[in-house]
């Protein structure tokens, strides 16, 4: 029993020192041998008993696998391109209650012009100056709808301080319906004969035609400044190259029958497309112009009574007509030739009862100092009705020099008038001017 005690406990002894000689040695194995590629798993060992003694590896260690290579990393994928931005969002509609639209800010203007004369209270002769007259004209004009404008002037005339007037020129609604069709209503200008649809701002010849001293002026039948209240229908077909002008006026006057202008004119060269012309355009354009022009009014033609409190005497129908043509050309570095003729004729309970005038002016073309100058000369006449003896025909001829240095808008002038008025009277004058400001 002893024996066999011993020898268990012997062999107990010996398989411990084994297990802890295995335990000892397989790290320093492990530590030898790569881990090897994923192969096939081999065949587990049978499991031990508890107390068993595990058998030492067998034969030589297998060899090390080369380590497989890292996956090859792929190329990024290109960034995805960016988006179109989105169109900016349509702002919300304007709420009318909430928004006022404001008219266009009104354009102000001052036209001022100031005469002279050097005349003897004879007419006859040239040895004394007086101040004439002075024309102010402070307006403004603007815009509120694209279709819809509007223009405002008031008048200063003064042939002395003493006896100024002031009153209203033009106020003028001014309603686009296209451009061929437009109507103008209030007080404006008569749109009869050429000269007054340029006005005395861009009149090329300093004194205005058709007056002779005493006379009433051949011209167009118009109140006072060539403006009257009344209704203008008229319009400007391809930019100018032909326009028409009706207007109903004088309609302040109840008892009395409407008067009745209008014109027809075209333009062959350059266009004139809006309702005023001018006299010259001072080399800015080619202008060869056609125009005729008419007025009627039912017992129009009336004589004024000796006694103001009595109404005036009517002596008929009134009716006048008029023919114009205006040449400008510009010859290059040669200065610009201009060249008007005008024609008038009235019914026969007018003494004057016909007329006409001519034209021709010289732009220079040198720059003198700070303007240009401008020269031109007038020859008038006017014929008396025949059934009248005493009276006799009238005629004039004016010589004009004009320095522009802004145009019309900026203008001395010089002007040499002698007018014979039947019966041996002559009248000689020199008239010195001063226009500015911009109508």
């Amino acid at each position: 029993p002893d024996f066999n005690m011993k020898s268990a406990a012997s062999l107990r002894r010996g398989s411990l020192f084994a297990l802890a000689l295995s335990l000892a040695l397989c790290p320093a194995l492990a530590q030898a041998q790569e881990p090897a590629a994923p192969a096939a798993a081999p065949a587990e060992p049978p499991t031990a008993a508890p107390d068993a003694v595990l058998p030492a590896p067998v034969g030589p260690a297998p060899t090390a696998l080369e380590p497989s290579p890292p996956p090859v990393s792929e190329a990024p994928p290109p960034p995805a391109p960016l988006a179109t931005p989105p169109a900016a969002p349509t702002p919300p509609p304007i709420d009318a209650k909430a928004s006022v639209a404001n008219p266009d800010t009104p354009s102000l203007h001052l036209f001022a012009r100031v005469n002279s004369v050097i005349q003897s209270k004879s007419q006859k002769r040239l040895n004394d100056y007086r101040f004439e007259s002075i024309l102010v004209v402070p307006g403004f004009k603007g815009q509120v709808k694209p279709w819809f404008s509007y223009t405002f002037n008031a008048v200063g005339y003064a042939e002395s301080f003493d006896n100024a007037q002031l009153r209203i020129l033009d106020a003028t609604a001014q309603f686009k319906i296209v451009a061929p069709l437009q109507v103008w209503a209030g007080r404006l200008v008569v749109p009869f004969d050429r000269f007054n649809l340029s006005g005395p701002y861009r009149n090329l010849i300093w004194n205005f035609p058709g007056f002779y001293a005493g006379r009433p002026r051949i011209g167009g039948e118009n109140s006072q400044f060539g403006r009257d209240s009344g209704v203008a229908v008229w319009g400007s077909v391809l930019d100018g190259a032909f326009k028409y002008y009706g207007m109903v006026h004088q309609l302040e006057h109840g008892e009395r029958s409407p008067r009745f202008s209008g014109r027809l004119s075209a333009s062959l060269l350059d266009r004139e497309p809006g309702y005023f012309v001018s006299s010259s355009y001072l080399g800015e354009r080619d202008v060869i112009a056609v125009g005729i022009g008419a007025q009627y009014q039912s017992n129009g033609r009336l004589q004024p009574n000796m006694d103001a409190t009595l109404p005036p005497t009517v002596l008929g129908d009134l009716w006048s007509a008029t023919a114009d043509v205006f040449v400008e050309k510009r010859f290059g570095q040669s200065g610009t030739a201009t060249l008007e003729a005008a024609y008038y004729r009235y019914d026969e309970h007018r003494a004057m009862n016909s007329g006409y005038y001519g034209v021709l002016a010289y732009l220079l073309p040198w720059q003198l100092g700070v303007g240009r100058a401008q020269v031109g000369v007038r020859a008038q006449r006017a014929l008396a009705q025949e059934d009248i003896p005493t009276e006799q025909d009238l005629s004039g001829l004016d010589v004009s020099a004009s320095y522009l240095m802004n145009g019309f808008n900026l203008r001395l002038a010089a002007d040499y008038s002698r007018q014979w008025l039947g019966g041996g009277l002559v009248a000689n004058a020199v008239s010195l001017g001063l226009q500015f400001g911009r109508p």
